[in-house]
C-alpha cells in the first residue's frame, strides 16, 4: 500500500464508527431482505404445507397432522446461501465533496453498501468486498467495513455471483465495458450505483473558476464558467447514457444517487435489484 493510501485508510478508520452507525440507521428504516427463505435441503424449519399426492407417506409430519384432519409436510429452509460482493471506487476523486458540511461520495457509498450488507446478512446471505474473502457471522458487517478501508481497483469477479459497483463512473466507458464484460463472462450480475455530488450534477459555477483534480496535479481555468454549463451537461448525460447501456447489456442495471438527497430511496431500489438476483 502506498503512503498516501495508508494515510487515507487511517483517516477513514477514524470515522468508521460513524459510518457503521449511519448504515445501521439506514438499514433499520429500509424494507427487509428475505435472503434464502426458500425450501430445500437444510436443517432449519421453515414452514408447514399441505401434503400433496406426489409427496408419499414418508414426508408426512405425523405429529403436526395428528392435530386435525389434514396431512402436513414439514419444509426446511434451503441452506445454500449466496454472496453479495461490493466494489467501491478507489479513485481519489470519489472521496470528494463540494461542501465540507456534506458527506463525500465515498462515505455515502460506504453507508449504502453497509446498510444493504446488514440486511443481507440478516437474511442469511454472505457478504464480501471484491478481492477479499467473504464475511459471515454476527460480526460480518463490521469486518466488511474494515475491508472497505483499502478498496481494490481490480479483482477477478467471482463466478455466478451478485456484484454491486458503487462509483461516480467517470472512468472511460471502455474501462467499464471491460470490467462488466469480465463479470458477464463468468455468469456474474448485479447493479451499478452511480453516486454524484450536487455540484457535479448542477454545475453551479460562475465567473473565473479554477478546477483542480482531486489528489492530482491537473487543473483547468475557465474565465466564464457558466458558459461551459450546457456543454458539460450534454457530455455528462452522454457518458451516463453509455454507462447505463453497458449495465443493461451485461446484467447490471444502474441507479443514480445524489449526496444531497436521502439515501433511503436509493437503498430501497438497490434492495429490489439485488432481490431479483437472489430469487
Amino acid at each position: 500500500m502506498s503512503d498516501a493510501a495508508r494515510l487515507d485508510a487511517l483517516a477513514l478508520a477514524g470515522d468508521l464508527p460513524g459510518v457503521l452507525l449511519d448504515a445501521k440507521r439506514l438499514a433499520a428504516s429500509a424494507p427487509g431482505v428475505h435472503g434464502r427463505r426458500r425450501s430445500g435441503q437444510g436443517e432449519a424449519f421453515w414452514q408447514y404445507r399441505d401434503h400433496r399426492a406426489e409427496d408419499g407417506a414418508r414426508l408426512v409430519d405425523w405429529r403436526r397432522s395428528a392435530r386435525g384432519d389434514r396431512y402436513f409436510v414439514r419444509e426446511r429452509e434451503r441452506e445454500a446461501s449466496q454472496t453479495a460482493w461490493f466494489w467501491l471506487d478507489p479513485e481519489r476523486g470519489f472521496n470528494w465533496t463540494s461542501d465540507p458540511a456534506r458527506t463525500t461520495k465515498l462515505r455515502r457509498a460506504q453507508t449504502i453498501a453497509l446498510a444493504l450488507a446488514t440486511l443481507l446478512q440478516r437474511g442469511g446471505e454472505r457478504i464480501g468486498a471484491m478481492g477479499v474473502a467473504p464475511r459471515t457471522g454476527p460480526r460480518a458487517v463490521d469486518r466488511l467495513a474494515h475491508d472497505f478501508l483499502v478498496p481494490v481497483k481490480e479483482a477477478e469477479p467471482p463466478p455466478r455471483s451478485c456484484i454491486i459497483f458503487l462509483s461516480d463512473f467517470y472512468a472511460p466507458v471502455e474501462m467499464w465495458r471491460d470490467r462488466l464484460s469480465a463479470c458477464a463472462d463468468v455468469g456474474a450480475a448485479g447493479a451499478l450505483v452511480m453516486v454524484a455530488d450536487p455540484a457535479e450534477e448542477d454545475f453551479p459555477f460562475r465567473g473565473r473558476t479554477l478546477f483542480l483534480e482531486p489528489g492530482g496535479r491537473r487543473q483547468t481555468l475557465l474565465g466564464r464558467a457558466e458558459a461551459a454549463r450546457e456543454v458539460y451537461a450534454e457530455r455528462l448525460e452522454t457518458h451516463r447514457r453509455a454507462i447505463r447501456a453497458l449495465g443493461a447489456e451485461f446484467g447490471f442495471p444502474a441507479l443514480l444517487h445524489r449526496t444531497d438527497h436521502g439515501a433511503s430511496p436509493a437503498l430501497a431500489m438497490l434492495i429490489a435489484l439485488v432481490a431479483e438476483r437472489f430469487a
